[in-house]
């Protein structure tokens, strides 16, 4: 293991669990019972939190927003939509989703591993039914995911404890002694006919939008490198067609999101030979012990990433990623854009594929 020290352009770009700053005044529904538990954390991006003082890890724009949900037994995160694409990783514990108007539209029950795609302009909202530490990550699409928009009884229900949201985003808790400022538009809840307008998703349509690690079919054989020792592994395909080599592999959720999201799996000393890609990157340790190496080859950094710390590849930098752990390992692995991304293989890699 490399003991290179981390340069300052890259020590920035590696967010470990431990670094994540909670932040329990991000919503409307922060001292609303049953939801007042909850923490979120902004990783990457700003993410749609309404409080203005909330800490971002790392603000760089990718295209999409990092962030994550902490939130004991019986906490419920409120019915909401969003303008942008929303997906979840559970990263633990066991979580029931819901959506439509009311919230009784269909329900996901989802567990460690598994992923959700939940369509744009519908309600929506979760409740962790597991372990006191269950704990999620979010991927948001664009830079500016926009605002909230929060179904009516949750704005109506954060009224009868002190909070409302205004119109350009704030926050105002008037349990701390905050007021509407003069000439502020409150937020009204949306009216039966809005409502009325919100599309509609099917449980069938739902179901076909969750990736369920437990069910996982693996894919051999994506990538160019797979022909060289401590290359092979398994991919599978969730969101966009993410930066396979093999145009075979079908994703499973294939809408635009302005991201694409895939899973790699390797057994101890496999993963990825050294690559470079035009789109930015975000890898994120969801079990094991994973090295990433970057730079060019023979003068590389190292990085060590275990479960939940994650790294923001530089653009155009070359990386290899490496399971150093002893068991099996699952990486999860974020590229902005909605197109193909072409990854530009070292010269070892093309040599081989002849």
């Amino acid at each position: 293991m490399s003991n290179v020290k981390l340069s300052e352009q890259l020590e920035t770009r590696v967010i470990r669990k431990e670094d994540f700053v909670a932040d329990k005044t991000a919503f409307i529904d922060a001292n609303t019972p049953g939801s007042d538990k909850k923490e979120n954390y902004c990783i990457i991006g700003p993410g749609v939190s309404e409080n203005e003082n909330r800490v971002i890890n790392l603000e760089e724009p990718h295209g999409f927003n990092v962030g994550a949900a902490a939130m004991p037994n019986g906490c419920v995160n409120s019915l909401h939509l969003h303008q942008t694409a929303e997906v979840f990783i559970v990263a633990k514990g066991t979580w029931r989703f819901i959506w439509g108007n009311e919230g009784k539209d269909g329900e996901a029950i989802l567990t460690d591993g598994d992923v959700i795609s939940l369509p744009t302009h519908i309600f929506r909202g979760f409740k962790n039914i597991g372990s006191d530490d269950g704990f999620l990550f979010s991927i948001l699409g664009e830079d500016d995911p926009k605002k909230v928009t929060w179904g009516p009884q949750v704005l109506r229900e954060a009224a009868d404890y002190g909070l409302v949201l205004l119109e350009d985003g704030r926050l105002i808790d008037s349990t701390i002694g905050m007021s509407v400022p003069e000439g502020a538009k409150v937020i009204k809840p949306m009216s039966d006919e809005e409502l009325a307008q919100i599309r509609k998703i099917t449980q069938e349509e739902m179901n076909a939008r969750v990736f369920r690690l437990k069910d996982r079919v693996p894919y051999s054989g994506a990538y160019l490198d797979e022909k060289l020792p401590n290359c092979k592994k398994k991919s599978y395909g969730i969101i966009g067609p993410g930066m396979a080599d093999n145009p075979t592999r079908e994703p499973l959720v294939s809408n635009e999101h302005s991201f694409s999201l895939e899973l790699i799996e390797a057994e101890p000393q496999q993963g990825f030979a050294s690559y470079k890609q035009e789109k930015t990157q975000v890898l994120l340790a969801y079990k094991g012990k994973w090295k990433v190496s970057l730079g060019e080859p023979g003068n590389e950094e190292d990085v060590i990433l275990t479960e939940r710390d994650l790294i923001s590849v530089p653009v155009g930098m070359w990386r290899s990623i490496t399971n150093i752990g002893e068991e099996t390992g699952l990486l999860y692995i974020i590229n902005g854009g909605d197109e193909k991304v072409n990854l530009e293989w070292s010269h070892k890699v093309i040599n081989s594929s002849k």
